[in-house]
């Protein structure tokens, strides 16, 4: 999700047609947030967790989405339009670099429009 503010990332999960599991796993760790992803995803959870787009915080994403054989659904708080964008889920790639640039460049419009500096 990109939300900059954190009642923005609430009102995002808030509208989803499914419980939502906030990942916990700091970044960094990719092993254990994609553990987490794959319990939660087992339970019939959507995952969600708010990202700066940077490309390690969207590899982490992807690598655990990959790992959990789930879909990635990107959402989007619009600052200037005041609108949630949400993209249709999709399924990782054998190319986990295609997939981050792909994520990299849908997160930067709403970083541009949002007026803060580029996302990466």
């Amino acid at each position: 999700m990109w939300a900059p503010k954190t009642w923005q990332g609430r009102a995002l999960a808030a509208m989803m047609p499914v419980k939502v599991h906030w990942i916990l796993a700091p970044m960094s760790d990719v092993k254990g947030r994609g553990r987490e992803s794959l319990r939660s995803f087992e339970q019939g959870m959507t995952n969600a967790t708010v990202t700066q787009a940077t490309e390690d915080e969207l590899r982490a994403i992807v690598h655990a989405a990959q790992q959990a054989k789930s879909r990635i659904t990107l959402c989007a708080w619009e600052e200037r339009r005041k609108f949630v964008h949400v993209h249709a889920p999709f399924k990782t790639s054998p190319f986990p670099d295609r997939d981050v640039h792909y994520m990299h460049r849908y997160f930067a419009y709403f970083a541009k429009t949002a007026g803060t500096q580029g996302t990466s």
